[in-house]
């Protein structure tokens, strides 16, 4: 496909998109009309980009009143991981569709690239601004680049993301004042995958600028770092920029966010409309209709939970759980809020043995194939889908979801029947005969199989799922046990090489993030929600520096990744794709449990426009798709 044809393609959605902006009456908040009448804003159509550039969402239920306080609660005391920051929007320059299947023009209007990929140009909205008026330009993205990922004191190590296949850094051009490329020295098919998940390289010059050495006197500038407590001028930069995928926690720091934050305290975060926000309804109001976010910090889970079931919040999604469904749903009449059952788009647990463990005797089961194919099969899928999902999710082996281009149902099947018998035939074909006086299996050096399972509880129903599991394994005579740390300790224990098994959740399994980050199929390098293989993905990393030489298959799989990713030709990538979900089917790498489980999303009966179904996912970074800049309050 030409670049042309890409532009005229984006172009036409682009206008499908704004076509009943001309000539379209803007509206706005009345406390913000009431502050042009003061002189204290500029009209509403003054404070939107162009005409052609304003973003129309369409509501999900209907066009939304203005005001209200939207009540949220979370257990962190930074906005990372809660419902303010899925509130608020992600800053980015694309962003997923509702379902999953494509990506779409956001802060950028349009976008193309040229015939092998490997450049790509976006054209931002003309007349955007910050939230505190400024307009918003390709300089920004320079800033960025130049001044904060090519500066060594604010990026020690450019990341894999930023480097193409050779390790060279992206070259970032501001063509215009609107227009910016982004220049690789092969392709970058997948750079848009890429960039939905960067809100970080979406700076705001004119405000950074004056913490960095590059614009300012260096020593009144240390002067002024030191009067802040601080002991570099980058550490000072860091904390002015503090923000969560575009959600500030600094109130000076200017965002393209819905809201912005206006006090901060121990316990409590509240967050205002941003008076520049660069999205209407379809009739032209802008958003948000929220007025305020206001967010609680509970001090623990089970307060949080009391929050939900009395009814104190008009939000909770991100901290839900499922084993709290049935208490959500007992006191949701006297509570005043709904439930909503969400899709997670993802298998909500797998899990992965260590096969490059430093026992010499566990590294050699947990590298036969036929032990991991056993584990598997000896997995009940229906009950933990009954006693955990109340029977609404679908058994499964970790691979893509159905939704995506590259699925194959035989991937999704591969050893999911629960099979005991064939399971122990496959232990005891593998000479693991010998049982102690409790019944459990022998290693061939006499020791008992036992191994641990060390995991970190958070975001799915991981504790449920892994009791369930390890008494499978137990009735296969393996000595399965569990033990759940914090998330420090795992990001510690995993890249380390430190554990005997883990387990987290099995997203980038959709076409927004697979096979752009494919770390669950392929050694991409150590990492803390994993530990298949870190040796072998260090050596590989490293070109067999460090780590340990992991066999032909493993180097293969890592070859047709790269090849993937570097690919101007579909064809071939989707052949690099399937010869690495067949590779995961067949060997079972990581093992899957449950796709679409169910998760709940609670919002009051005042909160509209909430979808009453959707998909709950990383990969979408959960809401933005929704657009939650347009819920409103009905009270």
């Amino acid at each position: 496909m030409t670049k042309r044809l890409v532009l005229l393609i984006l172009l036409v959605v682009f206008a499908a998109m704004t076509s009943n902006v001309f000539g379209m009456e803007f509206g706005e908040a009345p406390e913000l009309r009431q502050m042009v009448e003061r002189g204290e804003l500029p009209p509403v159509e003054d404070r939107l980009p162009k005409a052609e550039h304003v973003f129309v969402v369409e509501p999900y239920e209907s066009i939304g009143q203005y005001g209200g306080t939207a009540r949220l609660g979370t257990i962190r005391p930074v906005s990372w991981g809660d419902d303010l920051m899925l509130m608020s929007i992600f800053v980015t320059l694309v962003t997923p569709s509702p379902d999953l299947t494509e990506l779409r023009p956001h802060v950028a209007y349009a976008y193309e690239h040229n015939e092998d990929m490997s450049v790509w140009t976006f054209h931002l909205r003309e007349g955007l601004r910050w939230s505190d008026g400024h307009p918003f330009t390709a300089d920004d993205i320079m800033y960025w680049y130049e001044d904060v990922l090519l500066n060594e004191d604010l990026t020690p190590v450019v990341g894999r993301d930023w480097r193409s296949l050779e390790g060279e850094i992206v070259e970032v051009v501001k063509v215009d004042d609107f227009t910016v490329e982004y220049r690789w020295n092969n392709p970058k098919p997948y750079f848009l995958n890429q960039i939905t998940h960067a809100a970080w390289d979406v700076y705001p010059k004119h405000y950074l600028s004056q913490f960095h050495p590059n614009y300012r006197d260096y020593d009144d500038l240390m002067e002024e770092v030191r009067a802040a407590g601080f002991e570099e001028w980058y550490e000072y930069h860091g904390n002015r920029n503090q923000s969560e995928m575009g959600t500030p926690m600094q109130p000076d720091l200017p965002t393209l966010a819905g809201f912005k934050l206006e006090s901060i305290t121990s316990d409590r975060r509240i967050y205002v409309r941003n008076p520049y926000f660069w999205k209407v309804d379809q009739e032209g109001n802008q958003l948000p209709y929220i007025d305020r976010l206001e967010t609680q910090i509970a001090s623990d889970r089970e307060v949080l939970s009391g929050m939900v079931i009395s009814g104190a919040l008009d939000f909770a999604a991100y901290q839900n759980d499922i084993r709290d469904y049935p208490m959500m749903r007992n006191f949701a009449e006297e509570g005043g809020y709904n439930v909503y059952l969400w899709q997670s788009a993802m298998n909500d647990a797998i899990y992965m043995f260590n096969m490059t463990h430093e026992d010499p005797v566990l590294r050699e089961i947990f590298q036969d194939v036929r032990f991991r194919r056993a584990m598997s099969l000896g997995i009940d899928r229906d009950e933990i889908n009954q006693v955990i999902y109340f029977g609404q999710g679908r058994p499964a082996q970790y691979t893509v979801l159905d939704m995506t281009r590259h699925y194959n149902e035989e991937y999704e099947t591969a050893f999911i029947a629960y099979d005991p018998d064939e399971a122990n035939r496959l232990l005891d074909e593998m000479g693991l005969t010998e049982r102690d006086s409790e019944g459990f299996r022998l290693m061939p050096d006499g020791r008992r199989l036992l191994f641990t399972i060390e995991y970190f509880d958070n975001e799915t129903p991981k504790g449920p799922n892994v009791e369930l599991v390890t008494q499978h394994w137990q009735e296969l005579g393996v000595d399965a046990r569990s033990r759940s740390i914090s998330g420090e300790l795992q990001g510690q224990r995993a890249p380390a090489n430190l554990m005997d098994a883990t387990v987290w959740h099995g997203d980038k399994a959709t076409d927004i993030l697979f096979p752009f980050q494919a770390q669950f199929f392929v050694p991409t390098g150590p990492g803390w929600e994993r530990t298949k293989w870190p040796l072998w993905g260090t050596w590989i990393n490293t070109a067999g520096a460090e780590g340990e030489e992991p066999p032909q298959l493993v180097k293969d799989i890592r070859e047709w990744y790269d090849t993937m990713m570097t690919s101007p030709d579909e064809q071939v990538r989707a052949e690099m794709a399937d010869r690495i979900l067949a590779a995961q089917a067949e060997n079972l790498w990581t093992i899957g449990t449950i796709n679409y489980a169910p998760f709940p999303v609670v919002a009051s009966k005042a909160m509209r426009n909430v979808p009453e179904q959707g998909y709950w996912t990383w990969d979408s970074q959960w809401t933005p798709a929704w657009h939650p800049e347009h819920f409103w309050l009905d009270r």
